[in-house]
């Protein structure tokens, strides 16, 4: 358990341990921490260009993509570093689809939960549900070396019912969406279980889960060289201002937007006088591998706007193994969307 670290730490840790994992210099390692104050976690490719924190509100971009979710004071956040998807599951798991990578690493939250008292499930997508309702959202990442990061935030004492509050104060222009979740629909540990849970608790019993269905875990303090990579790392970060992903009006003069399987999807795209694209941006509620989103939006510039060119270039990037993208659907729609933006 890594209590009250700060966001930039975390993001420049995770990047750390994605590095030393591939390259052999670590064994694979799950990190439990917390954040403090009232945050907003959004997803790696949300279009955001707001201010670090407003309003009383913190806005931290992580690692991965996915939906919006709530961080900070009450929340419990999970970060599994692996060499490579199918690490540490049985042999018929060595082979894993991007869309069975949740559902495999979210077992021993899973197991955590359960020994805790409470009957959760993952019933697919990016959720892990007690009695429907949801209690933790789940998303992955995945680096050019193959290096796998699963990510689940965990609503120990906060939950999503606040999150659609806390985005309109973050984000008073709308530029982040999210679906308003109620009462009904979504939870805390401690209202399930009805009672006060600690999360030191919640992480005891995590780590007892993943013991269970990943093996034997050693339990260890970070090294002083993790902690200095972790600042270093999220101070890098910083100086490319990682939390903004903005499409400037200037330079892009073309829209579209659509509604996905984990919420809302958008394009931004710069389109010439002859009908090229010079630069294309994607972004919203999607899972992706970003060396993929990177070489899609890539591969658009300099095509034509148009169905056949388009069509070709999301053939060329997403249908090789190494490139992932999940929460669109059929692909057919990725190119729907990218080709009625007007």
């Amino acid at each position: 358990m890594r209590p009250a670290i700060s966001p930039w730490d975390l993001l420049g840790l995770e990047l750390h341990l994605l590095e030393a994992v591939a390259a052999g210099r670590s064994e694979p390692v799950l990190v439990l921490y917390a954040t403090t104050g009232c945050a907003v976690s959004i997803g790696r490719y949300h279009l955001y260009g707001g201010a670090p924190d407003h309003d009383g509100i913190v806005a931290l971009r992580r690692l991965t993509g996915g939906r919006a979710v709530g961080a900070g004071d009450g929340w419990l956040g999970l970060a599994l570093v692996l060499p490579k998807c199918g690490a540490l599951l049985p042999k018929r798991d060595a082979n894993l689809k991007p869309e069975q990578v949740m559902n495999r690493y979210s077992r021993g939250l899973l197991a955590g939960l359960r020994a805790l008292g409470l009957e959760c499930f993952y019933p697919g997508r990016d959720t892990i549900t007690a009695d429907r309702r949801e209690v933790a959202m789940c998303t992955f990442e995945t680096d050019d070396s193959g290096a796998l990061l699963f990510e689940a935030s965990i609503a120990v004492n906060r939950g999503m019912e606040e999150l659609s509050r806390d985005l309109d104060r973050l984000d008073p222009g709308g530029a982040v969406s999210s679906v308003v979740h109620s009462r009904e629909t979504s939870s805390t540990l401690g209202r399930e279980l009805r009672r006060k849970i600690g999360l030191a608790e919640v992480a005891d019993a995590i780590l007892r889960g993943y013991r269970e269905t990943l093996g034997e875990l050693r339990e260890r303090e970070l090294a002083h060289e993790e902690i200095r990579h972790a600042v270093e790392g999220g101070k890098a970060l910083q100086s490319i201002h990682w939390l903004r992903r903005i499409a400037d009006a200037s330079e892009y003069n073309r829209s579209g937007r659509m509604t996905a399987q984990l919420g809302q999807i958008v394009v931004r795209l710069g389109v010439s006088a002859d009908n090229r694209i010079e630069r294309l941006m994607l972004g919203g509620d999607l899972i992706a591998n970003s060396s993929g989103i990177a070489s899609f939006e890539a591969a658009l510039e300099g095509q034509t706007h148009d169905l056949v060119a388009v069509s070709n270039s999301v053939a060329r990037v997403f249908s090789t193994h190494s490139n992932f993208i999940l929460g669109l659907g059929e692909l057919s729609n990725l190119v729907r969307l990218v080709v009625e933006a007007r």
